[in-house]
């Protein structure tokens, strides 16, 4: 179990560590970082998956139940030394601190995706945020109140 969870304690900092490397490419802009940074992190995420099972189903071998006892269960039960303890508790931190980031990345593209959509709307001479069509079937954007400087 130690091996275990120091290995996802070793996948855990690797996508902490492309989450940041995810929003420095994103304040950059730069698309190419980007694309290298999804490959990293798509890894980093399948690994840690399949730690998690392994650990699921050895903790089931052992007669732990499943839920949010499980581990502390078995750290009562084996952990005589605090090293699957403190292991835990460092996956735990890594995986709220990879939360955190991701929810801001998530942020940073729903900011520019919004940005753009404003710019596209602009361009077409519709009210930025508006549906292409109302209620009525009418087009919904406002012509006399476009501005192309905006975008």
């Amino acid at each position: 179990m130690a091996g275990i969870i120091g290995e996802s304690v070793v996948q855990a900092a690797g996508l902490k560590e492309a989450l940041e490397d995810e929003r420095a490419a994103l304040e950059r802009q730069d698309t190419d970082a980007l694309q290298a940074v999804v490959v990293s992190k798509n890894e980093h995420a399948a690994k840690l998956q399949a730690l998690e099972l392994r650990r699921s189903e050895l903790c089931a071998a052992w007669g732990f139940a499943v839920g949010p006892g499980q581990m502390g269960d078995l750290i009562e039960w084996c952990d005589e030394h605090g090293v699957i303890d403190r292991a835990w508790a460092e996956l735990l931190q890594l995986a709220a601190d990879g939360n955190t980031l991701n929810l801001t990345n998530g942020a940073i593209i729903r900011l520019r995706q919004q940005q753009f959509e404003t710019s596209i709307s602009v361009l077409r001479g519709v009210t930025p945020g508006s549906d292409t069509y109302g209620r009525n079937g009418a087009e919904a954007g406002d012509a006399s109140r476009r501005s192309l400087a905006e975008a």
